[in-house]
């Protein structure tokens, strides 16, 4: 039963990976994510429920639209697939072998909780990707939301305190940044992503989240940079990919993380 149940996690994953990748396109548009339904955005073919099954329509249509033939981004498959494994991790870190000795109850609501923030975590980095832009829209209404979730394990100072430091610290650091190089750094955006991680996860899934993302930013800026050969101080990369990585790896190792670091924290 166990394995059925961690393969419903992922299936359910992936539905939700399906609606992210409606999300990521329409909502920097203005668009709505109920109306109209799904289409080809080549030709406006509404797209049939069986052309709509994550991953495998992917395959069995090569693609492309079953009607005009036009390509599909793989990226599409990419999301549903992220989507899918971060809700198997999910799941096992609460309710399989992996969650903590808790009642039945709390279990569920922490794998809801999980998942409903990789989902956020990814909504908004595939958004900032495409627009270096982080949405509002998303995480103001996370914020209370995620505090209100992180009430299950934290004590209910700690999310206040961290919204407010995942806010401040980057208002500071771009700030500071504005008024030395004339040019924004962090933007507000990267502010509300890190308030959201903090409502959740405190402060030290702040610091861990700002830390982690900044050294993993670093890493494959330099890669990037040194492929387009681009000036490091001309270019913008958005970092709300990163700060969400490093918020989703927090999220699952802040038990481990906390047990070894505990003299320090």
């Amino acid at each position: 039963m166990g394995l059925e149940l961690q393969v419903f996690a992922v299936v359910l994953g992936l539905l939700w990976g399906s609606f992210a990748n409606v999300c990521i396109y329409r909502w920097p548009r203005g668009g709505s994510v109920v109306k109209p339904g799904s289409h080809c955005f080549a030709c406006q073919t509404p797209i049939r429920w069986y052309d709509n099954v994550p991953i495998l329509a992917y395959g069995w249509l090569r693609g492309r639209c079953r009607s005009c033939k036009a390509s599909f981004s793989p990226r599409y498959l990419l999301v549903e697939a992220l989507t899918g494994a971060l809700f198997g991790v999910a799941w096992w870190f609460t309710m399989g072998t992996g969650g903590l000795l808790q009642s039945f109850e709390v279990r569920v609501i922490e794998f809801v909780t999980y998942a409903g923030f990789v989902w956020v975590m990814v909504v908004v980095a595939f958004i900032d990707v495409d627009t270096k832009l982080i949405l509002n829209k998303i995480t103001i209404p996370s914020i209370p939301i995620f505090y209100g979730l992180s009430l299950l394990n934290h004590r209910w100072w700690e999310g206040l305190v961290g919204a407010a430091v995942g806010y401040g610290v980057p208002w500071l650091i771009g700030e500071i940044y504005l008024r030395v190089r004339k040019r924004e750094g962090l933007g507000l955006g990267d502010g509300m992503l890190l308030a959201v991680v903090g409502a959740l996860l405190g402060w030290k899934g702040v610091v861990v989240s700002l830390f982690g993302g900044s050294v993993l930013g670093s890493i494959i800026g330099i890669i990037v940079l040194a492929r387009s050969r681009q000036q490091i101080m001309q270019s913008e990369l958005p970092f709300g990919p990163f700060l969400a990585a490093a918020a989703v790896f927090y999220l699952f190792a802040e038990p481990w993380l906390v047990l070894q670091f505990r003299p320090l924290l």
